[in-house]
């Protein structure tokens, strides 16, 4: 069974390298692309060291519009800001690669690269992301329009793959499937941010219908799975438990990457819910239900991506026994 490990908040893993708050203003943590290069490149370190196999760029919030408005640059800049995140991302790979060169006990000996592409509601700073409100007013050739010169930028510069991730609406994740279509050598995962204990994508939509449809209509292989990210971790299996039921329908790969089940409100932040329950102990059943890629999404740090591989190996052992 091969599981590929992600990796996890990059805001909160950034945070250890910065002294100052990470979280306010438009862009987000992509404004330290070009404020702090070398947390950005850091934290991607941390990562890897941790064991994740797929590292993802630090663009999730960064749109050629987006970095040219808030950070008043040119077009050309803001291009060459996303390549400057590719580069940051590759040179912790190949500096990884040779610091731990002839250490036979790593797992991650080949890490890959997965260009981050937030939701087009992210960049709207209207909250939208949350919603998925915009979906029913914005006409698809605009989603698509706006995603195409960041992914140009991503495949320029040299990404392996590419996340979609927190997708709150299904007329996004069509149009991204539409965008995937022009560009039939490139691998992604589409990832959807959904209602807390419910079966429904944020927009109200149901998740396992329209990750199905978007799995089934992409070019063949081009959507290397299909999942849920930043939600609590005892929301996933009810949204994940039914598209792998049954053996007359083809195996679809899931991906999960959870936030820490924390609970974020708006005047406080980060709060403990004290009904969480711990990450670790629902991986083995993630995994049974198909998820072949997992990680950790807001305030899981490098730290917690260890554990996660640790019962990852648990489990593949537990499972050999057993055969």
């Amino acid at each position: 069974m091969d599981i590929k490990i992600l990796d996890g908040g990059y805001s909160v893993q950034l945070s250890t390298h910065i002294n100052t708050e990470t979280d306010n203003g438009p862009l987000w943590i992509s404004k330290f692309l070009a404020t702090n290069p070398e947390a950005v490149y850091a934290t991607h370190l941390d990562f890897l060291r941790a064991g994740a196999d797929i590292i993802e760029t630090n663009t999730y919030q960064a749109s050629i519009p987006g970095l040219m408005n808030h950070l008043f640059i040119t077009e050309e800049e803001s291009i060459n800001l996303l390549h400057k995140a590719v580069e940051l991302a590759k040179k912790a790979v190949n500096d990884y690669i040779k610091e731990t060169m002839g250490d036979d006990s790593v797992e991650n000996k080949n890490p890959m690269i997965a260009g981050s592409c937030g939701p087009y509601g992210a960049s709207l700073h209207d909250g939208s992301e949350y919603t998925g409100a915009y979906g029913k007013s914005t006409p698809r050739e605009t989603i698509i329009e706006w995603h195409k010169p960041r992914l140009n930028a991503l495949i320029d510069a040299g990404v392996d793959l590419f996340a979609f991730e927190t997708i709150p609406c299904y007329q996004e994740a069509e149009a991204v499937v539409e965008l995937l279509r022009q560009y039939p050598n490139i691998k992604a995962w589409l990832s959807f941010s959904c209602k807390k204990d419910s079966q429904n994508i944020v927009d109200g939509s149901n998740f396992q219908e329209v990750a199905t449809r978007c799995y089934k209509k992409a070019l063949p292989g081009q959507i290397i799975a299909i999942g849920v990210n930043c939600l609590a971790p005892k929301d996933v299996t009810p949204l994940l438990k039914n598209i792998n039921r049954g053996t007359e329908n083809e195996f679809i790969p899931l991906i999960a990457y959870p936030n820490s089940g924390e609970i974020y409100l708006p005047t406080k932040g980060w709060t403990k819910d004290e009904n969480c329950v711990q990450f670790e102990s629902l991986i083995p059943e993630w995994l049974e239900l198909g998820v072949r890629y997992l990680g950790g999404c807001c305030r899981v740090y490098a730290e917690n991506i260890k554990s996660i591989r640790k019962e990852v190996n648990n489990f593949k052992k537990n499972k050999a026994m057993m055969h």
